[in-house]
C-alpha cells in the first residue's frame, strides 16, 4: 500500500478528540445526503423521461408516414404492405386523425375535446387482436375519459367533427363504446378514441387516409429504418416519436442539467465540512505531522496525506450517499410515491413517475463529487504543509 495512504487511513482510524469525531461525522454525512438528493433528483428526471418515452411509444406510432394530400384506400393498403415488408418493420397500417367533441350526457351544454384515431388494426393498447363487429362504429375510449363522461362497455356515444367545406351542419359519429385503454400518459387516457378506419371511412366517404402508421422492432432505431422507408414512395413523408416530440425532450433535458448544476453546488457547500474536517485533523495530528517531518516526509508528503484523507473522507460519503440515493429511489418506485391525481396528470402528462437511476449519471455524479471533494481538500492540506516541524513538535 502507498505510505501516504496508509498515514492517512491511520490518521483517519485514530480520531482523538471528540471534535475531530464530530467534524469527520458531519463531513460524511453532509457529502453523502447531498449527493444522495443529487442522485434521487437525475434518477426523478430519468424515470419521468422514460415514461414519457414509453406512453409515447404505446400512444403513438414509432414513426409515421405521412402522405402529400389524401390516400384511397387501396392505394394506402398497398403502401403499408410494402413497408411492413422492409426489414426492422414490425407493423404498418392505414391512419388517420380527426378532431371533434364528445357529448357528455351529466353535460349535453358542455361537450369534451376529443381526438379520433381511425386506424385500419386495433393498436396494441387496445388489447384487441382485430376490431368487433357492432350495430354502429365500434370505439376504445380512453380510461379517463370514459371515467369523465360515465360510459362503460355497451353504451352509445356521440362525436362531433368539425362542418364539411361548404356546410354548416355538424357531422355527427354514433360510437359504441366496446372497452377502455390506459396508456399512463394524460393526453392520451383523456382525449383519445380509437375506432375502426373500415367502418369511419364507410360512415365519411369524403374523408381521405392521412398516412401509415408504423411500428418498428426498436424504437430507438427509427432513423435507420426511416433511411430504408425514404426511397419507398416520394409522396410519404415520414417522421418519428422522438421528433414530434423533440422540444418537450429538449425541455426536459435542459431541466435535468439545470437541477444537476444547481445540486452540484449543494455538494460543494457541503464539502466544505470535508474542508473543516481537516484543518481540525491537522491541528490533532500536529505533532504526528512534524515527527514525519523530523524524520525526512517532504512537505509534498504531507500534502498528499492530508489530500488522501480528505478524499477518503469526502469519498466514502460520495459512495454512501450514492448508495443510499439509489435504495431510496428504488423504494420509492416500488411503492409508486410520485403519482398524481387527474388534475395534476394533466399538467405533468404521465399519471407517476417511477425513479430511475441511469448509470450514466451515477458516474457522472461519482466523478464531478469527487472532485469538489479534492478541490475541498487542497487548501488545508497545503496550509498545514507549509508549517514548521520546530513548531509542531512543540505542540502538546
Amino acid at each position: 500500500m502507498n505510505l501516504e495512504l496508509e498515514l492517512a487511513l491511520r490518521f483517519l482510524r485514530r480520531r482523538t478528540g471528540v471534535l475531530l469525531r464530530g467534524t469527520a461525522m458531519a463531513a460524511f454525512a453532509g457529502v453523502a445526503l447531498a449527493v444522495a438528493a443529487l442522485v434521487i433528483t437525475l434518477a426523478l428526471m430519468n424515470g419521468y423521461s422514460r415514461a414519457i418515452a414509453t406512453a409515447l411509444q404505446r400512444g403513438n406510432a414509432h414513426m409515421v408516414g405521412f402522405a402529400l394530400g389524401s390516400l384511397e384506400p387501396g392505394e394506402a393498403e398497398r403502401l403499408a404492405g410494402q413497408i411492413a415488408a422492409v426489414d426492422g418493420v414490425l407493423r404498418a397500417t392505414p391512419v388517420t386523425y380527426l378532431t371533434g367533441l364528445l357529448d357528455d350526457p351529466a353535460e349535453p351544454t358542455n361537450p369534451v375535446p376529443i381526438t379520433l384515431k381511425a386506424v385500419a388494426e386495433p393498436p396494441s393498447y387496445t388489447g384487441l387482436d382485430e376490431w368487433p363487429s357492432g350495430d354502429g362504429l365500434v370505439a376504445v375510449l380512453g380510461e379517463r375519459l370514459a371515467m369523465k363522461v360515465d360510459f362503460e362497455s355497451g353504451d352509445t356515444a356521440t362525436v362531433r367533427l368539425p362542418p364539411e367545406g361548404g356546410s354548416w351542419i355538424l357531422p355527427a359519429l354514433r360510437l359504441e363504446v366496446v372497452g377502455t385503454f390506459r396508456l399512463a400518459f394524460a393526453e392520451f387516457d383523456e382525449q383519445w378514441i380509437t375506432v375502426p378506419l373500415a367502418e369511419t371511412l364507410r360512415m365519411l366517404p369524403k374523408m381521405g387516409i392521412a398516412g401509415i402508421e408504423i411500428e418498428v422492432a426498436d424504437p430507438m432505431a427509427v432513423e435507420e429504418v426511416r433511411q430504408r422507408l425514404t426511397d419507398l414512395d416520394p409522396r410519404l413523408l415520414y417522421t418519428d416519436w422522438r421528433e414530434m416530440n423533440s422540444s418537450l425532450f429538449a425541455a426536459l433535458r435542459w431541466q435535468t442539467l439545470s437541477l444537476f448544476v444547481v445540486l452540484s453546488l449543494v455538494v460543494t457547500v457541503a464539502s466544505f465540512q470535508v474542508s473543516s474536517a481537516l484543518v481540525v485533523l491537522a491541528i490533532d495530528k500536529q505533532r504526528s505531522s512534524g515527527m514525519l517531518q523530523a524524520l525526512g516526509a517532504t512537505p509534498a508528503r504531507i500534502r498528499r496525506v492530508l489530500v488522501y484523507s480528505g478524499l477518503l473522507l469526502g469519498g466514502s460519503g460520495v459512495v454512501g450517499g450514492i448508495f443510499f440515493g439509489s435504495m431510496i429511489s428504488w423504494i420509492m418506485t416500488a411503492t409508486r410515491v410520485v403519482r398524481f391525481p387527474p388534475g395534476l396528470a394533466r399538467v405533468y402528462m404521465v399519471d407517476s413517475i417511477p425513479l430511475i437511476p441511469s448509470p450514466l449519471h451515477l458516474v457522472a455524479v461519482a466523478g464531478i463529487c469527487l472532485v469538489i471533494v479534492f478541490l475541498a481538500s487542497v487548501w488545508p492540506a497545503w496550509k498545514t504543509s507549509r508549517q514548521d516541524p520546530v513548531a509542531s513538535l512543540r505542540a502538546v
